[in-house]
C-alpha cells in the first residue's frame, strides 16, 4: 500500500508501537555469549489407536480487552495547545479508534501481558500525537492553507481505490469497520495529512540544490593509494585504476563514477574535498573512516534533486522547522501514563 496510506491508517506513530509490541519479546541484554536454548519438553504419545485430545484454543484479547486496561485520564482535558484544550472525551475516542486499528492491523492479542505493557507508552503516544495535529492546524490557518472539497474528494477517492486493490477488504465499508473508523473520521485523517503536506511543500526546502558529479577510487592503505597516483600521473585512465583497484564493490566496476549528490550525502572528509575541486581535478589522498580516497569531479551544478533524496531531504528540512516552530507554541500535557 501507498506510503500515504500508511500515513493515513497506521499513523506511524502508533505502529511503531504496535511493532514493537507483535514482538512479544523483552529486548534482550547485551551480550557477547548466545542465549542456551531451551531444551524441548518430552512427548508422552497417545496409547496406540487412540486419537490423542487438542489443547482447547486460546481466545484472542480484541479492543474491548485492551480497553478494560486503559487508565482513564483524571482530568477533563488532556491538553493544551496555545490554549486550545484536547479534550478527556475527544482523547477516548481517538484512543479507542487507534486500539482498533493496530490491532486489526498487527493481530494484537490483548490477553498477552508482555502487549498490554505497552499500553501506557501507546496512550502518552496517541496524545502526542493530538497535540501535533491540534498545532499543525493553527500552523495551517495562520498561513492561510485551506483544504478545499476537490482535494479532499479527490484524496478519498484514491485512498478508497488503493484499499479495495490491496486485497484485504472486498468493500470500503468492511475496512471502515475494521478499523473502528467512520466516513467522518478518515476524512479527518485525510484533511490533516494534506496539511502536513501542505507545509512541508512551503517548509521543507527548494527542490535542486548545488551538485557535484564524481568519482572516486578506494583503497585501504596509503601506500595502495599512492601508487594509483603514481599512475594517474603516469596517464593512466582513472575509470581503468578504479575497475582494478577500487575497493568499493558499488562504483569500482562503473569505473569509479558515484553520479551526482548535494551536500549532506557524504562524510565530511570527502564532501569537503569533492565541492572544492574544479572539473576534470583530481585530489590527492582523502582519508576517512572508509580508507583513503582518490576523487575526480567530473561536473559541478545546481540542479534538481533525485525524487527519493527530494523527500528524505525535505522531510529533514520540514522537521527541523516544525520542531522550531513547536518550540514555540504553549504546549501544556496535562496526563502522563507511562512511568
Amino acid at each position: 500500500m501507498k506510503n500515504r496510506n500508511v500515513i493515513l491508517l497506521t499513523l506511524l506513530l502508533v505502529a511503531a508501537i504496535a511493532l514493537a509490541a507483535c514482538s512479544k519479546e523483552v529486548a534482550p541484554t547485551p551480550t557477547a555469549t548466545p542465549e542456551p536454548t531451551a531444551t524441548p519438553e518430552p512427548t508422552i504419545a497417545a496409547p496406540a489407536g487412540e486419537v490423542p485430545d487438542e489443547p482447547p484454543a486460546q481466545p484472542i484479547g480484541g479492543v474491548d480487552v485492551a480497553w478494560e486496561n486503559v487508565i482513564q485520564p483524571k482530568a477533563d482535558v488532556v491538553a493544551l495547545v496555545n490554549g486550545v484544550p484536547i479534550s478527556k472525551e475527544t482523547y477516548l475516542k481517538e484512543l479507542r479508534r487507534q486500539l482498533s486499528s493496530v490491532t486489526n492491523s498487527y493481530g494484537l492479542d490483548w490477553y498477552d501481558e508482555q502487549i498490554v505493557s505497552y499500553l501506557p507508552t501507546f496512550q502518552d503516544e496517541i496524545v502526542q500525537q493530538m497535540i501535533n495535529q491540534e498545532l499543525t492546524k493553527q500552523i495551517a490557518v495562520a498561513e492561510g492553507i485551506v483544504i478545499d472539497d476537490a482535494a479532499l474528494e479527490t484524496e478519498l477517492a484514491t485512498l478508497e481505490v488503493d484499499i479495495l486493490q490491496s486485497g484485504q477488504f472486498s468493500t470500503w465499508e468492511e475496512f471502515l469497520e475494521s478499523y473502528g473508523s467512520t466516513q467522518e473520521e478518515i476524512e479527518v485523517d485525510i484533511i490533516n495529512y494534506l496539511l502536513y503536506q501542505r507545509l512541508m511543500e512551503a517548509h521543507g526546502g527548494p527542490g535542486e540544490a548545488e551538485q557535484v558529479h564524481a568519482a572516486h577510487i578506494l583503497v585501504e592503505t596509503e601506500e595502495t593509494g599512492q601508487e594509483v597516483l603514481d599512475k594517474l600521473e603516469a596517464g593512466e585512465a582513472f575509470a581503468d585504476l578504479a575497475a582494478e583497484y577500487s575497493i568499493d564493490p558499488g562504483s569500482g566496476p562503473q569505473g569509479g563514477d558515484l553520479g551526482w549528490f548535494p551536500r549532506g550525502m557524504m562524510v565530511s572528509e570527502f564532501e569537503e574535498v569533492a565541492f572544492s575541486l574544479d572539473i576534470d581535478e583530481i585530489s590527492d589522498l582523502v582519508q576517512s573512516q572508509f580508507g583513503y580516497h582518490i576523487i575526480q569531479v567530473l561536473g559541478k551544478e545546481t540542479r534538481p534533486l533525485d525524487p527519493a533524496l527530494l523527500e528524505q531531504v525535505q522531510q529533514e528540512n520540514f522537521q527541523a522547522w516544525y520542531v522550531a516552530e513547536a518550540s514555540t507554541a504553549e504546549i501544556e500535557t496535562l496526563v502522563q501514563f507511562a512511568e
